[in-house]
């Protein structure tokens, strides 16, 4: 095999593994907060509903650390269809509530399909799962 056709045939390779890792990864969605959730270390429930309104995937948030200036909240998700996680993180400066985050990462869900997260029963953020079933969104006040 001549040097030439080594080197295209290992770039090739390389070309296709890139290509594939990439499609196996969810886009990460980032958004704003909606002004509904005003505080993180409060909500119990987070539900994924599909575009029927049936609940496709619930969680309780259970406290993985509460201090002073830091909380961090976890839940796994689960249901009739998909698979996945939530964190909740919120960050305080002198008791007042400084940045906070919800983030959340979703698996084997309907491709394309059209989805919406509740937290307490209360509607949060409408998305579409990527053409792989999965979606990686992220709700912070950092977000622009």
């Amino acid at each position: 095999m001549t040097s030439t056709r080594l080197l295209l045939t290992t770039f090739a390779a390389v070309a296709v593994l890139v290509t594939v890792s990439q499609d196996l990864r969810a886009d990460k969605i980032e958004k704003p907060l909606p002004p509904s959730l005003t505080d993180l270390s409060q909500p119990q429930v987070i539900e994924i509903r599909n575009d029927a309104g049936a609940t496709v995937l619930r969680g309780t948030f259970m406290t993985k650390e509460d201090k002073p200036k830091k909380v961090e909240r976890e839940t796994k998700l689960a249901g009739i269809s998909g698979a996945g996680s939530a964190e909740i993180e919120v960050k305080r400066e002198n008791g007042q509530i400084k940045d906070q985050e919800l983030e959340l990462e979703l698996s084997r869900l309907l491709y394309d399909g059209a989805y919406k997260i509740y937290v307490d029963s209360k509607e949060v953020f409408a998305f579409n799962a990527d053409g792989h079933g999965k979606a990686n969104v992220k709700l912070s006040t950092k977000a622009k």
